[in-house]
Order: structure tokens, then sequence, then C-alpha cells
């Protein structure tokens, strides 16, 4: 990635078309990063350090540092720097409450207006949680492959849903959300545990059946009920990881 700019001419101005498409292409990258757990919560940014790796100035990547703050991904603290921020337990409570309400009503939608292609691609992901499910249990199996698997599965599920509800500014709001708490999290709290990830790939089962009956009312509650038990489960995880970072008393 490389940063682009006009030098034509004595005093040109730069391109400000290709400044902004170059921060937006930074804050993406940066984004899917701490999503991804690849720069994890409560990691200190360089802009010096991001800079190098990303193959551009300094200045465009303390802009795209400004826009993860404006989104609530980055905190940026006087004389220290940017970091990226480990959501509260109200932060989580907050969002997945809207979250809630956003999915229960896409899925609603998807229930009557779902083609039958959307309907494949639900598949297709149901049956990749239950092989992020055995992948985990088998004795040879890896850690990294069944993440994998459960990360491409539920971003495409539920991306589905929204994409089938058909309300384009439902979709917008609820992929702002999706900044607020990494989803590396989530992995944190299913994926060491077997019998957690077979629950949650049930509840995705559960969801896919009332939706291909074209049931509304159970597609709205099932998936009510399927956001909230997350919304539990980050909240206790992010309590223990902020417990684990305290400074212990001797």
């Amino acid at each position: 990635m490389t940063a682009t700019g006009s030098t034509a001419g004595r005093g040109a101005k730069p391109r400000r078309a290709d400044d902004r498409d170059l921060v937006d292409s930074l804050v993406t990258e940066l984004q899917e990063r701490i999503n991804a757990g690849e720069i994890p919560a409560g990691s200190w940014l360089r802009q010096e350090a991001l800079a190098k790796d990303l193959g551009v100035s300094r200045m465009p990547v303390r802009e795209a540092l400004r826009q993860l703050q404006a989104r609530g991904t980055v905190e940026l603290i006087a004389n220290r720097g940017a970091r990226v921020r480990l959501p509260s337990t109200r932060d989580i409570i907050e969002v997945y409450e809207l979250h809630a309400i956003l999915q229960g009503h896409a899925g609603a939608a998807a229930a009557e207006l779902i083609t039958t292609e959307q309907l494949d691609r639900l598949a297709a992901a149901e049956s990749m949680f239950r092989r992020a499910v055995e992948e985990l249990r088998s004795p040879d199996g890896a850690t990294t492959t069944a993440q994998h698997l459960w990360h491409e599965a539920n971003t495409e599920f539920h991306h589905v849903i929204i994409e089938a509800g058909g309300n384009r500014h439902l979709a917008e709001v609820y992929e702002n959300l999706h900044h607020k708490v990494p989803r590396n999290l989530t992995w944190i709290a299913l994926g060491n545990d077997v019998r957690r990830l077979e629950k949650d790939a049930g509840e995705h089962a559960g969801i896919l059946d009332a939706i291909s009956r074209g049931d509304a009312m159970a597609t709205r509650a099932r998936l009510t009920e399927h956001v909230k038990r997350a919304s539990d489960l980050l909240v206790r995880t992010v309590d223990e990881i902020g417990q684990d970072s305290s400074p212990r008393r001797r």
C-alpha cells in the first residue's frame, strides 16, 4: 500500500480524492486487523511503526487514527498516543441491545423476503459453524482453523440476514455497530469451550430453520435471544479480561 498524490507543477495542490481514498483504505485495514485480533484491545498504535508497516507517510496514518477514534475503536490519549479500546461492559450491553433490535427486525423481514440463493448461502454458513465445532472437537484439530471457519460463518450468516431483510439504511447502521466491539472478543468467549461453540452453532441452526419455514415471529424471537446470550457472554469475558489486567494486591 503506497501513498499517492500529485506533484505536477510548482505549488500543485494534492489530489484530495486520492488522499481521502488512502485514508479510507488505512481505516479499513486497521479496523480489520483490530476486529480479527491481530492488533489486540489495549495495544498502543505507534504512528511511525504503522506508517512503515503500511508503506505510507505518518500524516494519513494520523488521520486514519482520528477516524477510528470517531468510530469508538481507538482512544487518543494526550501525550501518550493512540490505543485500541477494550469496550466496557456498558458498551457491550448498549451495542448488543441495538444488535438485537436490528437483527430481529431484519430476520423477520428475511423470513418473508429471502431468495433461494440467499437461503443457500445461509445454509452453507450454518454448515460451516458445524465444521468449526468438529475441528475444535477433533484431537488433531487446529484452533486457528476452527476460529477462521467460525468467523467466516458468523460474518456470512448475519450478513445474509441483513441483506435479505432488504433495508439498506438498517444495513448501514448495523455495519457501523460492528466497529464498536472487535469480533475476536466473541471468539475468546466461545473458542476454548466446545460446549459453548456447539450451543452457538445450534442457535444458528434454529434461526435458519425458522427462516426456511417463513416464520417471521419465530425468527425474530430466536435472533433476539441469540444476540442477548452473546451479549451476556461478552460482558463476562470483558469483566474477566479487566480483572486479569488490573493490579494485584500483595
